[in-house]
C-alpha cells in the first residue's frame, strides 16, 4: 500500500498560488470576493435548479462570508474563486473537499454563476485544473462528482473533464416534485 501525503490535514489549504487555465485564474476565495453578484446567483432559480443551496431561502452577503471564512479555515476542503483572466470578472467557484484522508479521495463541486459562461467550457477548464491540483500536490487518488440526472450541463462538464459515470441512484432525490435519479462521477489518478 502507497503512503498518502497528508498535507491537507496538516496545513491550512489556502492555495500559496493560484492555479491558471487558459481562460480563468482560480484563487483562494476570499470574504471581500462575496459582493452583490454571489448573492444574486444563490437566489436566481436558474443559476441554484440544480444545486442543494436552492433550499436555503434566507441567503445574505453575510452569511455567504461567514461560509466562506469556515472554510478558508478547514484544513479539510479547498474553495476557490473562478475568475476570468482578461477583465477579472468573479464568474464562479469550485469546491474540493470534505477530503476523506483514510482513502485519498475527495468530492468536488462547481458552479458558474454569471450566465454569459455557460456552455462555454469554462467549468471543464476549472474541473480540469482543480483535479490535476489534487492528484499532484494533494496526493488524492481519487476525485468523485455528483448531479442529477436531468443536469445535461453538468454531465457534459464531467465527462470532457475526464470523469466516467460509476452509478446511477434511482429515484434518490426531489427534482420539481418529481423523484429522479442522481449520477455519481468519479476519475482515477494513474498510477
Amino acid at each position: 500500500m502507497r503512503g498518502y501525503p497528508v498535507r491537507w490535514f496538516n496545513e491550512s489549504m489556502l492555495l500559496e498560488k493560484h492555479l491558471d487555465t487558459p481562460r480563468l485564474t482560480l484563487k483562494n476565495l476570499r470574504e471581500e470576493d462575496v459582493k452583490a453578484n454571489y448573492l444574486k446567483w444563490l437566489v436566481d432559480d436558474e443559476v441554484n435548479r440544480f444545486l442543494e443551496v436552492r433550499f436555503e431561502k434566507n441567503q445574505s452577503l453575510e452569511k455567504i462570508r461567514g461560509f466562506v471564512k469556515s472554510i478558508n479555515e478547514s484544513k479539510n476542503d479547498l474553495l476557490l474563486g473562478l475568475f476570468e483572466k482578461q477583465g477579472g470578472c468573479h464568474i464562479g467557484n469550485i469546491r474540493l473537499g470534505p477530503f476523506v484522508k483514510e482513502h485519498a479521495r475527495s468530492p468536488i463541486g462547481y458552479l458558474i454563476g454569471e450566465k454569459l459562461y455557460w456552455r462555454k467550457g469554462y467549468a471543464t477548464e476549472a474541473i480540469q485544473r482543480v483535479v490535476r491540483y489534487g492528484f499532484e500536490s494533494l496526493g488524492l487518488e481519487k476525485v468523485t462528482a455528483g448531479c442529477y440526472e436531468n443536469n445535461l450541463g453538468s454531465s457534459k462538464a464531467l465527462e470532457k473533464a475526464g470523469f466516467s459515470l460509476e452509478a446511477r441512484m434511482p429515484q434518490s432525490v426531489i427534482f420539481e416534485n418529481q423523484r429522479i435519479a442522481s449520477l455519481m462521477f468519479g476519475i482515477d489518478r494513474l498510477l
